[in-house]
């Protein structure tokens, strides 16, 4: 079996809730649109998953360039989140659209950089494991 954590939650407010994690981290906050009785103080759940799929997939790909020998002088990434109801009328993620744009030295080998825009996705834990539910669409801006 692989590595494993434990992080604890706390309800702090009509829907606001602080996450404490394992590590020396600072809390999380969370926190609900005031459409649903929170006091949008904090992002909410959804926000937080797409932050954490736009990071992973922007950590993976620094790690394949770095394994690669690619340096990266820069790096931003834009992700964007669509929720719809479903059938049922829930909210849902519909989908995540993610672009990352990295800057580097233009000289740099396009089929190495090529490559890493390939597999890079494979190395995303958050990304893998939510993909089956929620399609995830990545655009790596090669140039």
């Amino acid at each position: 079996m692989g590595d494993s954590f434990t992080i604890n939650i706390e309800k702090t407010g009509p829907i606001q809730f602080t996450t404490t994690f394992d590590k020396a981290f600072p809390e999380l906050l969370f926190d609900e649109d005031k459409t649903v009785g929170g006091e949008d103080k904090y992002p909410n759940p959804s926000r937080v998953l797409t932050a954490a799929v736009a990071s992973c997939l922007s950590a993976s790909l620094t790690l394949c360039l770095n394994k690669s020998r690619i340096p990266v002088d820069h790096m931003k990434t834009i992700a964007t989140c669509s929720i719809t109801n479903n059938a049922e009328g829930y909210q849902r993620i519909a989908q995540i659209d993610v672009k990352i744009i990295p800057k580097w030295d233009s000289d740099i080998n396009m089929k190495k950089k090529t490559r890493c825009a390939k597999i890079f996705k494979n190395l995303c834990v958050a990304t893998n494991a939510i993909i089956n539910e929620v399609p995830v669409n990545v655009d790596v801006q090669l140039e």
